[in-house]
């Protein structure tokens, strides 16, 4: 399973409304000509086509989880009272505070990161970006690294979302509710059910310079 960048194009509209503005950037305006550039063989564009379907969209209020009321598994270690829980229903926690360069709306990152059900089963855990040709992930022209460009909306809304304000160094982790993951549809490959809610670790590695 390929993770959260398996359901991006579902999710852009969730993440433009969430994030922060985007600043006008030599960063933003390479945007464009990154996803471009991305956007090479194929093998990509079958990628795009199957994904397009996926993820993100609204449930009728009795399908939804009422996080609160949910028993998370206790090896995740989620307490919601310990969480912030921002206006997009996403919960948040730094359970290590980074103390260098700051994750922001249409900068470029890398980190690694592991996702749960809230039952603790796993879904995808791995570093992203891995390669310049996954969803969101660029080369940038001040390193030659490969990053994620957050707020891009190309990966799930609630990744786009929680990586606003992390430092390098820290660990954080999030819940996430349905319509800022895989939505009543959940995942292609049925290891997200509808409706899921999710819990997420990140641990930030670098930021653009």
């Amino acid at each position: 399973m390929n993770g959260p960048k398996d359901s991006f194009l579902a999710t852009r509209r969730v993440a433009a409304a969430a994030a922060p503005p985007c600043r006008r950037s030599r960063r933003r305006r390479r945007a464009s000509s990154r996803g471009l550039a991305a956007a090479r063989g194929p093998k990509l564009w079958a990628l795009l086509s199957a994904l397009a379907a996926c993820g993100g969209d609204a449930a009728s209020p009795d399908e939804l989880p009422d996080i609160e009321a949910l028993a998370f598994a206790p090896e995740l270690e989620v307490d919601l009272s310990r969480m912030t829980l921002l206006a997009s229903g996403l919960y948040v926690r730094d359970v290590v505070t980074g103390t260098r360069a700051e994750a922001a709306s249409q900068v470029g990152v890398r980190f690694d990161y592991e996702g749960w059900l809230h039952d603790g089963t796993p879904v995808d855990r791995g570093r992203y970006p891995a390669a310049p040709f996954w969803p969101g992930a660029f080369v940038s022209q001040l390193d030659g690294a490969v990053y994620y460009l957050v707020g891009s909306g190309q990966t799930i809304a609630g990744w786009d979302i929680g990586l606003v304000g992390m430092r390098v160094g820290g660990t954080r982790q999030l819940v996430v509710p349905p319509r800022l993951g895989y939505g009543a549809k959940g995942s292609p490959d049925g290891r997200v059910p509808p409706n899921a809610v999710l819990v997420y670790r990140f641990g930030l590695l670098a930021v653009e310079p």
